[in-house]
């Protein structure tokens, strides 16, 4: 069963991990982060960053290594879930190609680090994809692809500060829109290879 595969394939890796961080896409979330955090010091943000990260962290380590087992147990077909996934994706994209950017507002309180980790970098359909990416690739391909995407997601939100000042909002919300269309990209792609297996099934039986 290919979820629980331990073999490492480093191409599938190096483009899940692009198709991961598109997804999950922390430079659109930069703007609304950085307002949610501009009444705290610049070591209380950190602190929450890093919490909101472990926050991000664990998500990705769960539903890349429990997705799949997930599926097996429910006994759901993944071709299906690919198409659920290229529609949910598709969803996200256009709202992002509209706006330009995630969620313009995180509530500030007690709980701004779960809005950070979830919905705003880990939403559903990065959770969507993991799960799919899990069931086809294998959970060490997916986990590896994910920690790289994590890294890179970590960085950027570090010096989230930064890429505001130095880019601008309008620049930032215009890296958003382009993302949207990669991410459609992705989306049709999970979408017609689900709808594929689904028609081969078809014609075979």
């Amino acid at each position: 069963m290919s979820y629980i595969n331990l073999a490492i394939d480093l191409p599938t890796v190096a483009i899940l991990s692009v198709q991961i961080f598109a997804i999950m896409d922390p430079l659109a979330a930069v703007p609304a982060l950085v307002e949610a955090l501009s009444g705290f010091g610049d070591k209380e943000a950190r602190t929450y960053i890093n919490r909101a990260s472990i926050v991000i962290f664990a998500l990705l380590t769960i539903f890349s290594t429990i997705g799949g087992a997930v599926l097996h147990i429910l006994g759901l077909d993944i071709s299906y879930l690919k198409i659920a996934a290229g529609v949910l994706l598709m969803a996200i994209s256009i709202d992002t190609l509209i706006t330009g950017h995630k969620p313009s507002r995180i509530s500030v309180g007690e709980y701004i680090i779960v809005p950070i980790a979830t919905p705003l970098i880990v939403g559903p359909g990065t959770m969507t994809l993991l799960i799919a990416s899990s069931k086809v690739y294998g959970i060490v391909n997916t986990l590896l692809a994910s920690y790289i995407a994590f890294l890179a997601t970590y960085i950027i939100l570090l010096v989230s500060n930064k890429i505001v000042k130095l880019l601008g909002n309008t620049f930032i919300h215009g890296l958003g829109r382009f993302m949207s269309i990669i991410i459609a990209s992705f989306a049709v792609e999970m979408f017609v290879s689900g709808l594929r297996n689904i028609v081969s099934t078809l014609l075979s039986s």
